[in-house]
Order: C-alpha cells, then sequence, then structure tokens
C-alpha cells in the first residue's frame, strides 16, 4: 500500500514542480515602465497564464480530494481488517499528512498567487484607466486634428478662391491695362495732332493778325488816300498832338511818314528838319535823293521834291512857316502867305511871297541881301540851277546858325 501513495505524492510533487516561475512570486518579470499598449499586453498573457494554472491546480486539489477519501476509507477498512499493521498505518498517516501539509502549502501559494493576481488585475485596471483617459486624450487631439484639418481645408478653399479671384483681377488688370496703353498711345498722337494744330493755330492767329494789321493799314491808307493828304487833313480827322503821321499825297499811293507841328491852332507840315544832336543826317546829298526824300522825321529829315509839288501844286493854298533856335535858345520865327514848288521837269522852282511883318526871324527868303529864293530853281551838288554860286538851300543850310530848326513848315 506504501508504493502507490510514495508514486502519487511523487506525481504531485513533480506537479507542483511543473508550475511556471509567476505563480512561486516571481513577478519582477512585470515592466511597468514600459508604454501601456505593451503593458496591457504582457498584462493580458499573464492573465491567461493564470487562468490556465488556476483550472490546473483546481483540477489537481478536486483530485487530490477524492484520493484524501479514497485513502481514508481505505484506512479505515483497513483498520477494520487488522489491528497488526500498526506499522504499516503510521507510515500511511504519514504519508498522507505530508501530502496533507503538501496541500496546505500549495493552496497558500496558491492563494497568494491570486493575491498577487487581484493586485496585477488592480493595476491592470488603473492601467486601463490610464489607458482610457489617454485614449480620450488622443481622441480629444484627433477631434482637435480633425478640426484643425476641417479649418485647413476651410482655409485651403478661400485661399484657392482668393487665388481664383486674385488670378481673374490681375487678368483683367491686365486687360485694363493694355487698355490704358493703347489709350495712352492714342492720347499720345492726339496730343502731337493737338500740338501740331496749336502751332497752325498760332501761325494761322499770327497770319489772321498780320492780314488784321494788313486789312485794318488797308483802311488807314484808304482813308487816308482820300483824305489825309497833310497834316491839316489829320487834324480835320481829330488829331491834336504833335508828332509823326501817315500821310498820302498823290506822288506816294503807299504814303509817307511826316512830322505835324501843332502851333496857333493849326497843324502845320514840316518837310525839313535838322537838330543839333546826333546823329546828325548828311544833307549833302544828290539830285535823286532830294527827289524822294531821306532821314527819320523823328530826328533830322527831308520831306522830297516830289511830294513837296504834290502838296503845294494843286486847287489848295499853302503857308511858309521857318522856325529856329539860335545857340543862346532864342527862338524865332518867320511866316510867308504864298508857298509852292514846281515840277522836276522845270527843276523844282520855288514860290514865296508875302512875308508876315509880325515875324521875328527876317525875311531871308524873299528880301533878304543874301539871295531873292522867288522864282529860283532847285540845286545840289551834282545838279546846280539857282543864280547864286553856293545854290538855293545850300547856302541856307551853310551859313544857318540854329540848334533847333523846323525849317521850313507849311501851313
Amino acid at each position: 500500500m506504501a508504493r502507490p501513495l510514495l508514486g502519487l505524492l511523487l506525481v504531485l510533487v513533480a506537479c507542483f514542480a511543473l508550475l511556471p516561475d509567476t505563480i512561486g512570486g516571481n513577478n519582477e518579470a512585470f515592466n511597468l515602465t514600459e508604454n501601456v499598449i505593451q503593458n496591457q499586453i504582457a498584462i493580458k498573457q499573464i492573465l491567461e497564464e493564470q487562468t490556465g494554472i488556476g483550472e490546473g491546480i483546481k483540477s489537481l486539489l478536486r483530485k487530490i480530494n477524492a484520493l484524501s477519501q479514497l485513502f481514508s476509507t481505505k484506512i479505515a477498512a483497513d483498520e477494520r481488517c487488522t489491528q497488526g499493521g500498526e506499522h504499516k498505518d503510521n507510515v500511511t498517516h504519514y504519508l498522507l499528512r505530508e501530502v496533507k501539509d503538501a496541500i496546505r502549502g500549495q493552496t497558500d501559494i496558491q492563494q497568494q498567487q491570486w493575491n498577487k493576481i487581484q493586485e496585477l488585475e488592480g493595476k491592470l485596471q488603473k492601467y486601463e484607466e490610464i489607458r482610457q483617459q489617454q485614449q480620450m486624450r488622443i481622441q480629444q487631439h484627433e477631434d482637435s486634428l480633425k478640426e484643425k484639418e476641417d479649418t485647413i481645408r476651410v482655409l485651403e478653399d478661400n485661399l484657392r478662391q482668393t487665388e481664383e479671384a486674385a488670378a481673374g483681377q490681375y487678368r483683367k488688370l491686365e486687360v485694363n491695362l493694355t487698355k490704358l496703353l493703347s489709350e495712352m498711345d492714342h492720347l499720345a498722337q492726339y496730343n502731337e495732332e493737338v500740338t501740331k494744330m496749336n502751332t497752325q493755330l498760332r501761325d494761322n492767329n499770327t497770319l489772321l493778325k498780320n492780314l488784321s494789321s494788313a486789312c485794318q493799314h488797308s483802311v488807314t491808307e484808304s482813308t487816308n488816300i482820300s483824305s489825309a493828304r497833310d497834316c491839316t487833313d489829320i487834324q480835320l480827322e481829330g488829331e491834336t498832338q504833335s508828332g509823326v503821321y501817315q500821310i498820302f499825297p498823290e506822288s506816294s499811293a503807299a504814303g509817307v511818314s511826316v512830322l505835324c507841328k501843332m502851333q496857333e491852332d493849326h497843324m502845320w507840315t514840316v518837310f525839313l528838319a535838322r537838330r543839333r544832336h546826333t546823329p546828325q543826317e548828311n544833307f549833302a546829298r544828290n539830285w535823286q535823293d532830294y527827289k524822294t526824300g531821306f532821314g527819320d522825321p523823328r530826328g533830322e529829315y527831308w520831306l522830297g521834291n516830289d511830294n513837296l509839288h504834290t502838296l503845294t501844286s494843286g486847287d489848295q493854298s499853302y503857308r511858309l512857316r521857318v522856325v529856329a533856335t539860335n545857340l543862346r535858345g532864342e527862338q524865332r520865327s518867320a511866316d510867308w502867305e504864298t508857298f509852292s514848288v514846281g515840277d522836276e521837269t522845270s527843276g523844282y522852282p520855288v514860290t514865296v511871297k508875302g512875308y508876315s511883318i509880325s515875324s521875328t526871324l527876317g525875311d531871308a527868303l524873299a528880301g533878304d541881301d543874301w539871295v531873292v529864293m522867288d522864282g529860283m530853281s532847285f540845286s545840289t551838288v551834282d545838279m546846280d540851277h539857282d543864280t547864286a554860286s553856293w545854290g538855293l538851300y545850300r547856302g541856307v543850310y551853310s551859313k544857318a546858325t540854329c540848334t533847333n530848326c523846323d525849317f521850313p513848315s507849311v501851313h
């Protein structure tokens, strides 16, 4: 009977020897510092192994209990059958006590293992809570990331729409710029045309002014041809101030400038003026110069023999006045009631008569001891027609001592 019990004990000891080290309290294998996922996997594996071991132990305990009951029954039967086998019973009781002690030891170990399993389950629960929290955080991060992705998509859509709108605006700007450049070219051409037109307008205005001036001059000439033959006509037209005017004797269709002097309410036509100032006119001229006239009526000048003949040979009679100022500044004058000049064929003979007794200059032309000029022809340096050796007007010019001589003038 001892051999079967010994074999059973060896089987139990072998079974307990085959238990994994984790049941024996080697829980250092748990590495709780790993991340949550690895811990969960490891804990699940341990739980699965512990569950399998626990089921094996429970099955073994049931078998041991059955064997214990069988041994108890066997022992009771043996005690009734024999009383001389005390020694065997003692061995059997010893083996049973050893087996019960072993079973109680394994039960304690199992309880410790279950306690460790419960502790691990608590840790697993904590890790599960941590995992859930982390999962919630991950979910929050994922939700936030999704929101950000949605925002990014919206921004990308807005950006794409903005880029499309900007591209459209850019194309419009290019079209407008092209139109603007074309319009600027047209404006530049228009400005050039306007500049040319302005130039033409200025030229036309200048031409119009010239034409207007010419027309006015023509009107004036036409008016003067019909009316202003001398300074008396200038006075009849309303002029009362001494000055240079344009007269139109029959001998000059274009008109001639003449000095008009207002004295004693009469406008006198000055046909000879000599003054002591610079520059002085050269009066030592030939026949042709004296025929047409020379000089400037604003200074020194000679009206011309043809003009004198035309003025004094008509139906209107003229008086002659000579005004002179000597070197002491004394001014004197002499008047003659009749004055005229003949034509060139006869040598421009002069007629001068009727010396006024109120004159203060003396009768140097008709009654002076120098020469009697009435009826004498005109003489120049290249053509001598007078009876005196020094010539009619040449003698008067050379011997005159006046500083201002309106000599002579007719009215």
